[in-house]
């Protein structure tokens, strides 16, 4: 089955977390492809200068803020597109992130909104947005993961677990819907520099990201527009043989650990602890 036709004029693509990081740059190379695009995030204000700046290229894109942690916030912002816009061609899940603190030192509810907006607003969207694609017989959802649960990765229990779980959902649904035009993709992310969640705690913590040892933000956006072009199940974005550590590491989680402590990752991410203690004592003072 091709996807393709989810991409171009008169196609309309959603995605979230648009207002910084990696999303306007996804956005970007979708607009590239001549979709109207719908930019979403929580703050008005970084959204507005993120259309402008797409918009100077001549890419038609629009947007509506969305604080997705809320739970009645996915499907108020499917319901809104499709009404400004006749339907939803394309679905792009790029929203998320981690506080990157203690696990039993934040509260059931902080870790159940980290649940919440990296897992549970994704499932509500694609829900959302699945009568409407299977009705047209054309989409394509776009879930972007990461390989945070299958390496161990310090300090992120909620996290983890979410982007894991966003993995087996866009397995299943890929599974049950492609045969009726409606298609899904994972991007599973390695450690991204240039924008996104990692940058800015490396920016905060005076780190610097090697190179050798990241993928850039860049490559990231290229490779959403190529999974749905090519309708690829999952694809996944590091360096190196990056899928071959993620089979290692479904195979042998034993390694993960093991793996964090050799290529630094155990001891950046304590420094990266210890920051975010220091700044909520001084908040608190």
């Amino acid at each position: 089955m091709k996807t393709s036709s989810v991409l171009g004029t008169g196609r309309t693509a959603l995605v979230t977390g648009a207002s910084r990081g990696i999303g306007p740059l996804i956005a970007r190379e979708i607009a590239r492809e001549g979709n109207h695009v719908v930019l979403t995030g929580r703050s008005r204000e970084e959204l507005q200068a993120v259309t402008y700046d797409v918009r100077e290229s001549g890419a038609d894109v629009s947007f509506l803020p969305t604080d997705l942690v809320q739970p009645w916030a996915a499907e108020a912002l499917v319901q809104t597109v499709e009404r400004e816009r006749g339907g939803i061609d394309l679905l792009v899940n790029n929203a998320g992130g981690d506080p990157q603190r203690e696990f039993d030192r934040m509260t059931l509810n902080e870790n159940l909104d980290i649940v919440q907006l990296n897992l549970v607003a994704p499932l509500t969207l694609s829900h959302s947005v699945l009568g409407g694609m299977l009705q047209r017989r054309r989409g394509h959802i776009v879930n972007i993961s990461a390989l945070a649960g299958r390496v161990a990765f310090p300090y992120t229990e909620a996290y983890a677990a979410a982007k894991d779980g966003l993995i087996g959902f866009t397995r299943v649904l890929r599974n049950d819907y492609r045969g009726r035009g409606v298609s899904a993709s994972v991007l599973i992310l390695g450690p991204i520099r240039g924008a996104g969640h990692g940058q800015r705690t490396a920016d905060q913590v005076g780190l610097k990201l090697p190179p050798f040892a990241t993928a850039s933000a860049d490559a990231v956006a290229r490779a959403v527009v190529d999974a749905i072009k090519h309708d690829r199940a999952e694809v996944v974005v590091m360096p190196g043989p990056g899928r071959l550590m993620k089979a290692a590491m479904d195979y042998f989680p034993g390694l993960g650990p093991a793996i964090n402590r050799i290529s630094g990752s155990t001891a950046t991410m304590q420094k990266v602890i210890a920051f975010r203690k220091e700044q909520n004592h001084v908040a608190d003072s």
